[in-house]
Protein backbone atom coordinates (compact mmCIF):
# COMPACT_ATOMS: atom_id res chain seq x y z
CA UNK A 1 0.00 0.00 0.00
CA UNK A 2 2.57 2.44 0.75
CA UNK A 3 4.04 1.78 -2.71
CA UNK A 4 0.80 2.86 -3.88
CA UNK A 5 0.65 6.25 -2.60
CA UNK A 6 4.30 7.01 -3.45
CA UNK A 7 3.27 6.19 -7.03
CA UNK A 8 0.16 8.38 -6.59
CA UNK A 9 2.49 11.16 -4.92
CA UNK A 10 5.28 10.83 -7.39
CA UNK A 11 2.70 11.21 -10.22
CA UNK A 12 0.66 14.14 -8.69
CA UNK A 13 4.36 16.05 -8.34
CA UNK A 14 4.65 15.74 -12.69
CA UNK A 15 3.46 19.35 -14.40
CA UNK A 16 0.32 18.77 -15.38
CA UNK A 17 -1.67 17.33 -12.21
CA UNK A 18 -1.07 21.06 -10.65
CA UNK A 19 -2.17 23.36 -13.74
CA UNK A 20 -4.82 20.97 -14.76
CA UNK A 21 -6.35 20.96 -10.90
CA UNK A 22 -5.55 24.63 -10.64
CA UNK A 23 -7.92 25.42 -14.14
CA UNK A 24 -10.46 23.11 -12.38
CA UNK A 25 -11.02 24.66 -9.61
CA UNK A 26 -10.75 28.23 -11.22
CA UNK A 27 -13.14 27.04 -13.79
CA UNK A 28 -15.82 25.53 -10.81
CA UNK A 29 -15.24 29.04 -8.82
CA UNK A 30 -16.04 31.18 -11.27
CA UNK A 31 -18.68 29.46 -12.06
CA UNK A 32 -20.02 29.60 -8.27
CA UNK A 33 -19.30 33.34 -8.74
CA UNK A 34 -21.20 33.73 -11.62
CA UNK A 35 -24.46 31.57 -10.91
CA UNK A 36 -24.81 33.09 -7.40
CA UNK A 37 -27.41 35.68 -7.15
CA UNK A 38 -26.85 38.91 -6.39
CA UNK A 39 -28.01 40.40 -3.15
CA UNK A 40 -31.79 40.81 -3.10
CA UNK A 41 -32.56 37.91 -5.09
CA UNK A 42 -34.27 35.46 -3.23
CA UNK A 43 -33.71 32.40 -5.72
CA UNK A 44 -30.83 31.08 -5.55
CA UNK A 45 -30.26 28.38 -8.01
CA UNK A 46 -26.39 28.31 -8.73
CA UNK A 47 -25.80 24.51 -7.38
CA UNK A 48 -27.70 23.64 -10.52
CA UNK A 49 -24.91 24.94 -13.44
CA UNK A 50 -22.20 24.23 -10.95
CA UNK A 51 -23.45 20.45 -11.12
CA UNK A 52 -23.30 20.35 -14.82
CA UNK A 53 -20.23 22.10 -15.12
CA UNK A 54 -18.82 19.76 -12.32
CA UNK A 55 -20.10 16.73 -14.10
CA UNK A 56 -18.95 17.84 -17.68
CA UNK A 57 -15.24 18.76 -16.50
CA UNK A 58 -14.35 16.05 -14.55
CA UNK A 59 -15.81 13.43 -17.50
CA UNK A 60 -13.48 15.33 -19.94
CA UNK A 61 -10.58 14.86 -17.46
CA UNK A 62 -11.36 10.87 -16.64
CA UNK A 63 -11.66 10.77 -20.29
CA UNK A 64 -8.70 12.01 -21.50
CA UNK A 65 -7.00 10.24 -18.72
CA UNK A 66 -8.36 7.39 -19.00
CA UNK A 67 -7.05 7.49 -22.76
CA UNK A 68 -3.75 8.46 -21.55
CA UNK A 69 -3.28 5.80 -19.19
CA UNK A 70 -4.11 3.25 -22.10
CA UNK A 71 -0.67 3.10 -23.02
CA UNK A 72 1.26 4.02 -19.56
CA UNK A 73 3.31 1.55 -18.03
CA UNK A 74 0.82 -0.67 -15.50
CA UNK A 75 1.48 0.96 -12.39
CA UNK A 76 1.71 4.98 -13.81
CA UNK A 77 -1.69 3.66 -15.35
CA UNK A 78 -2.98 3.18 -12.08
CA UNK A 79 -1.57 5.95 -10.09
CA UNK A 80 -3.02 8.29 -13.22
CA UNK A 81 -6.30 6.71 -12.60
CA UNK A 82 -6.53 7.27 -8.83
CA UNK A 83 -5.44 10.76 -9.67
CA UNK A 84 -8.01 12.09 -11.40
CA UNK A 85 -10.51 10.13 -8.29
CA UNK A 86 -8.66 12.17 -5.85
CA UNK A 87 -9.26 15.38 -7.81
CA UNK A 88 -12.95 14.17 -7.89
CA UNK A 89 -13.23 14.02 -4.40
CA UNK A 90 -11.66 17.36 -3.97
CA UNK A 91 -14.03 19.66 -5.68
CA UNK A 92 -17.24 17.80 -3.48
CA UNK A 93 -16.31 20.93 -0.48
CA UNK A 94 -17.42 23.40 -3.33
CA UNK A 95 -20.08 21.47 -3.95
CA UNK A 96 -21.26 20.79 -1.12
CA UNK A 97 -20.94 24.67 -0.55
CA UNK A 98 -23.26 25.23 -3.57
CA UNK A 99 -25.70 22.87 -2.49
CA UNK A 100 -26.36 24.89 1.12
CA UNK A 101 -26.89 28.16 -1.08
CA UNK A 102 -29.64 26.72 -2.95
CA UNK A 103 -30.75 23.64 -1.34
CA UNK A 104 -31.95 22.15 -4.42
CA UNK A 105 -34.94 18.81 -4.65
CA UNK A 106 -32.29 17.02 -5.61
CA UNK A 107 -30.45 14.65 -2.78
CA UNK A 108 -27.24 15.62 -1.80
CA UNK A 109 -26.16 12.21 -1.11
CA UNK A 110 -26.20 11.79 -4.82
CA UNK A 111 -23.70 14.14 -5.63
CA UNK A 112 -21.49 12.67 -3.35
CA UNK A 113 -21.86 9.14 -4.01
CA UNK A 114 -22.22 9.50 -8.34
CA UNK A 115 -19.30 11.84 -8.27
CA UNK A 116 -16.11 9.58 -7.34
CA UNK A 117 -18.29 6.42 -9.32
CA UNK A 118 -18.53 8.75 -12.33
CA UNK A 119 -15.39 9.81 -12.54
CA UNK A 120 -13.97 5.92 -11.94
CA UNK A 121 -16.71 4.91 -15.18
CA UNK A 122 -15.07 7.61 -17.22
CA UNK A 123 -12.01 6.42 -16.40
CA UNK A 124 -12.87 2.83 -18.17
CA UNK A 125 -14.18 4.38 -20.94
CA UNK A 126 -11.59 6.19 -21.44
CA UNK A 127 -9.46 3.27 -21.38
CA UNK A 128 -11.62 1.48 -24.21
CA UNK A 129 -11.21 4.97 -26.49
CA UNK A 130 -8.09 5.28 -26.00
CA UNK A 131 -7.14 2.22 -27.07
CA UNK A 132 -10.01 2.04 -29.55
CA UNK A 133 -8.55 5.42 -30.83
CA UNK A 134 -4.89 3.96 -31.35
CA UNK A 135 -6.13 1.05 -32.69
CA UNK A 136 -6.90 2.76 -35.83
CA UNK A 137 -3.95 5.13 -36.01
CA UNK A 138 -5.94 7.95 -35.03
CA UNK A 139 -4.20 8.56 -31.56
CA UNK A 140 -3.08 11.93 -32.42
CA UNK A 141 -6.79 13.44 -32.65
CA UNK A 142 -7.35 12.20 -28.93
CA UNK A 143 -7.44 15.85 -28.12
CA UNK A 144 -10.49 16.26 -30.43
CA UNK A 145 -11.90 12.51 -29.91
CA UNK A 146 -12.78 12.96 -26.48
CA UNK A 147 -14.94 16.07 -26.24
CA UNK A 148 -16.61 14.47 -29.28
CA UNK A 149 -17.15 11.10 -27.03
CA UNK A 150 -18.88 13.57 -24.30
CA UNK A 151 -21.15 15.06 -26.81
CA UNK A 152 -21.73 11.50 -28.32
CA UNK A 153 -23.38 10.23 -24.85
CA UNK A 154 -25.24 13.07 -24.42
CA UNK A 155 -26.82 12.72 -27.60
CA UNK A 156 -27.09 9.21 -27.31
CA UNK A 157 -28.68 9.52 -23.56
CA UNK A 158 -31.43 12.54 -25.27
CA UNK A 159 -32.45 10.28 -28.18
CA UNK A 160 -33.47 7.43 -25.91
CA UNK A 161 -34.83 9.31 -22.88
CA UNK A 162 -32.83 7.93 -20.44
CA UNK A 163 -29.47 8.74 -18.54
CA UNK A 164 -27.08 6.30 -18.53
CA UNK A 165 -23.76 7.94 -19.75
CA UNK A 166 -24.20 11.47 -20.34
CA UNK A 167 -23.04 14.08 -17.73
CA UNK A 168 -24.93 16.64 -18.32
CA UNK A 169 -28.34 15.34 -17.01
CA UNK A 170 -26.82 12.79 -14.28
CA UNK A 171 -25.61 15.73 -12.29
CA UNK A 172 -28.64 17.28 -10.98
CA UNK A 173 -30.90 14.25 -11.52
CA UNK A 174 -31.42 10.78 -9.59
CA UNK A 175 -30.62 7.92 -11.98
CA UNK A 176 -30.17 4.52 -10.50
CA UNK A 177 -29.14 3.38 -13.66
CA UNK A 178 -26.24 5.60 -14.60
CA UNK A 179 -25.18 4.72 -10.87
CA UNK A 180 -25.37 0.90 -12.05
CA UNK A 181 -23.51 1.04 -14.99
CA UNK A 182 -20.95 3.47 -14.11
CA UNK A 183 -20.58 1.58 -10.70
CA UNK A 184 -20.28 -2.03 -13.26
CA UNK A 185 -17.92 0.09 -15.25
CA UNK A 186 -15.99 0.83 -12.30
CA UNK A 187 -15.48 -2.57 -10.45
CA UNK A 188 -14.23 -3.57 -14.34
CA UNK A 189 -11.96 -1.07 -13.21
CA UNK A 190 -10.88 -1.99 -10.44
CA UNK A 191 -10.22 -5.33 -11.28
CA UNK A 192 -8.12 -4.34 -14.60
CA UNK A 193 -6.20 -2.19 -12.07
CA UNK A 194 -5.43 -4.99 -9.31
CA UNK A 195 -4.10 -6.95 -12.28
CA UNK A 196 -2.14 -4.77 -14.40
CA UNK A 197 -0.42 -3.58 -10.78
CA UNK A 198 0.82 -7.29 -10.04
CA UNK A 199 1.79 -7.79 -13.39
CA UNK A 200 3.81 -4.24 -13.35
CA UNK A 201 5.04 -5.94 -10.02
CA UNK A 202 6.18 -8.89 -11.80
CA UNK A 203 7.84 -6.95 -14.68
CA UNK A 204 9.79 -4.81 -12.11
CA UNK A 205 10.79 -7.85 -10.33
CA UNK A 206 11.97 -9.89 -13.55
CA UNK A 207 13.58 -7.06 -15.17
Amino acid sequence: MSELFARLEQRMREGDFPQVATLVFAALVVTLATAWPSPGNSANESWFAFAQTRSVILALLALGYGASAAVEPPRRAVATGLMTLLLAVLVLPLEVAAYAGSYPATPLWWSVVSVPVAALGYLVLGVLLGRAVRAVRLGAFLPLVVPAAVVGLLLLDLRLGWTVLNPVTSAIVVSPLYLIVMASLGLIGIAFAVMGWRRGRLREVTA
